[in-house]
C-alpha cells in the first residue's frame, strides 16, 4: 500500500519536473517515524526552479519527495491509517514550535502531510521566533502562512512542498487524490469524490 500511494501522489506532484521518470523506491525501511521510503531519482532536478514551464516558483523534486516520504511514514506509522478527530489538537500539542496555538482547520486527511511538514521544518531547524499564523485549506489544497525573524528559504521550500502535495492527497482520507469541483473544490480520491468531476 505505502509503494501504491508513494508512486501514486509522487507521479503527479511531479509530473512538470525534469526527470520525474527516474524515480524510483530502493527500500522501505522501519523507524521511529515510522516505515520510510527510501528513494533513488539520479537526474530529477535538484535545485528549486524558480521559473518552469510559465510556473513560477516551483518547489525542487526532492524536497517534495522527502515531505511526501516524512507523510507516508507518519501515515502508516502504526499500520493501517487512524486519524482521531481530536488530530489537530494533538499535532499543535506535538509541534509546539511550529503551531504555538495554531492547529491547522482542514480535514483528518492532510493531517500527516501537516505532520510531515512539520517534522521537516524541525529536522531543518525551527527559526529564530516561528510562527505559523494560518493553516487552513484554500481552493481545494493547503495554505500555510507563517513569520520567522530570519529569511529561511529552506522553510519556504518545505511549506510549498506541503501545499503543492495537498492538490494530490485526498483532505478526507489520505489516500491519493485530485481536485475536484462541485460546490467547493477539494481534493478527494475516488471513494469521497462520490461522483464530482476533476478540475
Amino acid at each position: 500500500m505505502i509503494v501504491d500511494e508513494f508512486y501514486g501522489i509522487a507521479r503527479h506532484a511531479l509530473k512538470n519536473h525534469p526527470g520525474s521518470d527516474s524515480v524510483r523506491i530502493t527500500a522501505i525501511v522501519p523507524s521511529a517515524m515510522g516505515p520510510v521510503v527510501q528513494w533513488e531519482a539520479p537526474i530529477l532536478a535538484r535545485e528549486r526552479q524558480r521559473k518552469a514551464l510559465g510556473v513560477v516558483g516551483v518547489v525542487a523534486g526532492p524536497v517534495i519527495l522527502e515531505v511526501l516520504v516524512r507523510t507516508l511514514a507518519a501515515r502508516w506509522r502504526k499500520g493501517a491509517p487512524y486519524c482521531p478527530q481530536d488530530w489537530d489538537v494533538r499535532l499543535a500539542g506535538r509541534y509546539q514550535r511550529i503551531f504555538q496555538r495554531q492547529a491547522p482547520s482542514t480535514g483528518p486527511g492532510w493531517s500527516w502531510l501537516w505532520e510531515g511538514g512539520a517534522q521537516a521544518i524541525v529536522a531543518a531547524g525551527v527559526p529564530r521566533n516561528f510562527r505559523t499564523t494560518d493553516a487552513k485549506d484554500k481552493f481545494g489544497s493547503i495554505r500555510w502562512y507563517y513569520e520567522a525573524e530570519e529569511d529561511c528559504q529552506y522553510v519556504d521550500d518545505i511549506t510549498d512542498a506541503v501545499e503543492h502535495l495537498s492538490s494530490f492527497i485526498c483532505e478526507d482520507c489520505g489516500s491519493p487524490g485530485r481536485i475536484r469541483k462541485g460546490g467547493w473544490l477539494r481534493c478527494q480520491c475516488e471513494l469521497h469524490a462520490k461522483g464530482r468531476t476533476g478540475a
